[in-house]
Formats: structure tokens, sequence, C-alpha cells
């Protein structure tokens, strides 16, 4: 009894802790997109692509269904651990920079003309850039405990920057390289910061006055920061400042994979965020979370993450919760869908702002709520 008791604290903590800022927009086309690991906003598409085991492929996705609306191959690579995604005014990078044994030597990033993705056909040729880190010496395998991961690309000036994600000291260093491919470059390591996690994404401004940092805690709790106010002309990027790391961005459960800045608005920087499929085991019980694609907000003046406005769709209630047979809504929604905790379809009910469930069993559920142009998801119990 005991040993049930705590895997339902366990559960029901999974499932309550919600987020903070980000809005649940889609789930992503399964399972195709299930390993989804960088994001880029580019001509109004979302582009993405999987890490490891995937062709090499890009994917632009809709971001009302998750659906793919176009696949984009590279002729010449291959996808041996893809882990995130950047541009500048001309060129597409891809990084290969995954690192998990940290002993790879073939460390790469592909670089694709813009010119030639935005021709009708649905293959590029990209040119390669080699490195190696110039302060690695050893390359003896030690899956998931190493200095030498990466999981993080942009395009700074005339460099490419990548983020390390640290698995044995929980910091991330920062490396650049040049944007050529002449030669096996030499990434020189340029700023380092503890930042008590494993840095997942990484996406910058057009002016490139801020980053914006995704990642996770060694609990799996995912977070985000930003860094601005750089000084000119450094790679140092963290002796600017750099914002207080912000947890929970997403459920718990949710592993943010990648970012990307969409918009810029007098007020707010509006960002897309990803995660992969994840699928959590607790004794007998199974949870699954699907790959999803979230947007999130930023104050353009503070620097800060910001919470939904309490007038929006967001801030729809359930009530009572928990309830007995009648579950009121404080607005009318367009579609809801209750799921068990296996993930299981109970109830499915369309354009209703309150429903009767008196021959739903005792216990805890999951609600999706479709409304308007957003997507939500409620924590519900039945008593």
């Amino acid at each position: 009894m005991k040993k049930t008791i705590t895997i339902l604290f366990i559960l029901f903590g999974l499932l309550t802790i919600s987020s903070q800022t980000a809005i649940d927009l889609t789930n992503l086309q399964t399972p195709a997109l299930d390993e989804t690991s960088g994001l880029i906003f580019y001509n109004n598409k979302i582009i993405t692509h999987n890490d490891s085991g995937d062709a090499p492929n890009l994917y632009e996705i809709d971001k009302n269904t998750g659906a793919i609306t176009r696949t984009v191959t590279l002729n010449n690579a291959t996808n041996i651990d893809w882990e995130d995604i950047t541009q500048d005014a001309s060129y597409i990078y891809i990084g290969d920079i995954g690192n998990n044994s940290g002993s790879r030597t073939d460390l790469k990033i592909y670089k694709i003309s813009k010119a030639d993705y935005n021709d009708a056909g649905n293959t590029v040729t990209p040119e390669i850039i080699f490195y190696s880190y110039a302060n690695q010496t050893d390359f003896t395998p030690n899956l998931n405990n190493n200095n030498w991961d990466a999981e993080g690309l942009i395009s700074y000036d005339d460099k490419l920057l990548i983020f390390s994600k640290n698995w044995v000291d929980n910091t991330v260093n920062v490396y650049s390289i040049p944007k050529t491919n002449s030669e096996v470059h030499s990434a020189i390591l340029e700023s380092s910061y503890n930042i008590n996690g494993l840095i997942t994404g990484v996406d910058t401004t057009p002016d490139e006055s801020i980053i914006f940092l995704t990642g996770y805690s060694s609990t799996n709790a995912p977070f985000m920061l930003t860094i601005h106010n750089i000084p000119n002309a450094s790679l140092d990027l963290f002796s600017g400042i750099v914002s207080e790391k912000i947890p929970n961005i997403v459920s718990l459960g949710n592993q943010v994979e990648a970012i990307s800045l969409f918009e810029i608005t007098e007020t707010k920087y509006r960002l897309y965020i990803s995660n992969e499929k994840y699928v959590v085991t607790i004794g007998p019980i199974t949870i699954p979370f699907p790959a999803k694609l979230w947007m999130i907000e930023i104050d353009t003046n503070t620097i800060t993450l910001t919470a939904p406005n309490s007038d929006s769709d967001l801030a729809l209630s359930l009530y009572p919760n928990p309830f007995h047979t009648l579950l009121n809504l404080s607005k009318r929604v367009d579609e809801i869908i209750i799921y068990d905790v296996s993930g299981r379809k109970i109830v499915e009910q369309h354009f209703v702002d309150e429903l009767y469930l008196e021959d739903l069993n005792k216990g805890l559920y999951i609600a999706h709520i479709k409304i308007n142009d957003s997507k939500l998801v409620r924590k519900i119990i039945k008593q």
C-alpha cells in the first residue's frame, strides 16, 4: 500500500508542476518528429530536425497542427547527432555537435545557402565545416560523463558559437570557430558560466544583443535564461548581464530541446520552444510526454519572462476541481478531450462549457482543451 501511495504522489507531482510562462501550441507529428532537437524561424516557417538516428532532413512544420509540411534532404550529409540549427543573412547552419561519449573526432557543422534552400526542389548540397576542441586532449569514451558534448549553436558576427553540455561539472562553455570550410578548425574557448544544469538550445536576436538559452537541471526540470549587455566586440558572452534562471518554463516531463525567436513587438520577444518525446515509468505506471511545440514571451524592457495575460484564453478555469459529477468551464471551449494517466482517451466533447461525468471512475485525469487559437492542458480529479 505504501508503495502505491508513493507512486501516486510522484505521479501527482509530475502532473501538477505546471508551466510558468509557456503556451502549449501543439503536439509534433509522431513518430517523425519525436526527437526534435533544433529550431529556426525562417521565411515565416518553423524549421526543425531530429537528433541522432534520423535521415539528414530538415522539416518545415505547421504551428497549429505540428504536421510536417515540407522535407528538405541534405545530399552529402549524415545525421550522426544533430543538436541545433542557426542562421545568418545568407546561410543556415546545422550543428552535428552531439558528443555524448566525448570521443568524437568528426564534429562538424553543415552550411546551407538560403538561395539553395529556397529553391523549389527538396534537396540541398551543403558545405561542411569540420572542427575539434582546442583544449581537448583525451578522447576516451565516457558516456554522459564528459565535458565535450554540445547542444547549442548560434551565428554571432563572423563566428559560429558552440555551447557545451558539460555532464561532469554542469557549467556551459562557449567555443568559437570561423564560418569557412577551408580547414579543420580548432574551436577556441571564449566564455564559461556555472549554469548548474545542461544547456540544450540557444538563439539570439537579429542584432545579437540578447541571447536566449534553454536547458534542464539534474532533476530534469526545464529552465530558461537570457544574456544581454554583452561588451562590444567581445566573445566572452557571460561577461554580460545573465538573468536569473527561471525553472519549469514548461511542465516537468517535457525536456526542452530547442528555442527560436520568431517575433519582436514593442513590448515582447516571442519565441518558439520544442521538446522531444519522453516517457516516464514509475512502477506499473507509464506516462508518455509527446514531442511538442510551445510559445513563450519575454518582456523587451526588463528582459524577463512574462506570464500570459490573465484576460486571455489561458485564464480558463475548471471548477469545482476535484469534482463529483458536474465539471464547469469558465468559458465555452471549442473542444475538450479527457485522458486517463495512461494516455487513453476517455471523453471528447465540442462547444461546451460544462460536462456531466458521473460515469467516470474516481481518479486523476488530464484535460486537453482547444479555445480560439489556444491549446491548454489541465489536471482534473474525480472524487
